[in-house]
């Protein structure tokens, strides 16, 4: 594993954060992310800050994940069922996640091959089944992966060869898979020295202060070392507590000042890691742009009600309404 990506000394390198949520999209945090993403937060170059949404199926409102894609947000699969996946075969693997990014493409308009990672429900990981899952259907990337060792922090690496941290949550891969890459859980430290691979797992600040506090702390490690990927990973419930939101929204107020640090997806990551620019040329890197005419937004929607386990869902998009609610096995999705 490479030290450090191109070489680039750490005081020159863009401190890149993810900020990523999983699970539905829908009326319940449509407000958080406007009040997140449409306030004016930018990154260095003038573009606004970006985050990768993690997206199950059931409750989400597929026009909201077609607005949040066009305003430049990256959607990838967080599965269908959202169930313990570490006994999945490789085809009930596809099933979820294959599935999941076929009905994010037929209901939120975003292309298929725009779905390009996942990350596995309850960090539940299916080791070589999963792995070869994503091998076999193009996938870019897994994130689900928790890393322990953090001193210096860990990078996203490619599963080329295999992987060099523990294994945090069994079934890890033992195999390679060329091209797929890792992008890792680096573990948060909690005021108490506890450890946490999404920032909703710490064990929870009582003030908006010390909620500030926690994420300075587990920024700084990043930060001051070796600029390593820094992850803000969350579920958008753990900002229904006023105090976590306030500290949250303090903290990410203080990155978008900063001259070098970037809030970008994860695919955005990726191709950072692939072809490295330091600061003095990260301005006028093509990915890290925010100009997207070709994604459209859906701005009249239909409902479509369908009814499925014993009840009706409700479910909002710019395309066609299935004729029965899209589910494991059953996506509606002709295979192309």
């Amino acid at each position: 594993m490479a030290v450090h990506p191109g070489d680039l000394e750490a005081k020159s390198t863009p401190q890149l954060v993810l900020l990523t949520f999983d699970d539905s999209i829908n009326d319940i945090n449509h407000e958080l992310y406007k009040e997140m993403f449409e306030t004016g937060r930018k990154n260095p170059n003038g573009c606004p800050i970006s985050a990768t949404f993690y997206v199950s199926h059931e409750w989400t409102d597929y026009r909201q994940v077609q607005n949040l894609w066009a305003d430049g947000h990256e959607i990838a699969s967080h599965s269908i069922s959202h169930s313990f996946g570490e006994q999945f075969s490789t085809s009930k693997w596809e099933a979820e996640i294959n599935g999941q990014r076929e009905i994010i493409s037929a209901y939120g308009g975003v292309p298929v091959e725009e779905v390009r990672g996942m990350r596995a429900p309850f960090l539940s990981i299916g080791g070589n089944r999963m792995f070869k899952m994503l091998y076999n259907n193009n996938f870019t990337y897994d994130s689900s992966m928790p890393v322990y060792e953090n001193n210096p922090p860990s990078w996203p690496y490619t599963l080329d060869y295999k992987i060099h941290h523990d294994c945090m949550i069994p079934p890890c891969p033992g195999n390679s898979y060329p091209g797929v890459w890792e992008v890792p859980m680096s573990m948060w430290q909690d005021l108490n020295g506890g450890r946490c691979s999404m920032v909703d797992a710490c064990t929870a600040p009582e003030t908006a202060e010390e909620v500030y506090k926690m994420m300075i702390k587990n920024f700084e490690r990043h930060y001051t070392s070796n600029r390593a990927i820094f992850p803000l990973y969350f579920h958008a419930a753990w900002m229904t507590t006023e105090h976590h939101k306030e500290g949250f929204m303090a903290f990410l107020d203080t990155l978008s000042k900063m001259d070098d640090v970037w809030l970008v997806t994860s695919w955005q990551a990726i191709q950072w890691m692939r072809d490295p620019q330091p600061l003095s040329t990260v301005n006028n890197f093509k990915p890290f742009a925010c100009d997207h005419p070709e994604r459209q937004r859906c701005n009249k929607a239909k409902k479509c009600n369908l009814w499925h386990k014993s009840g009706v869902r409700y479910m909002s998009t710019c395309q066609p309404c299935p004729d029965k609610y899209p589910w494991t096995g059953a996506t509606g999705v002709s295979q192309s």
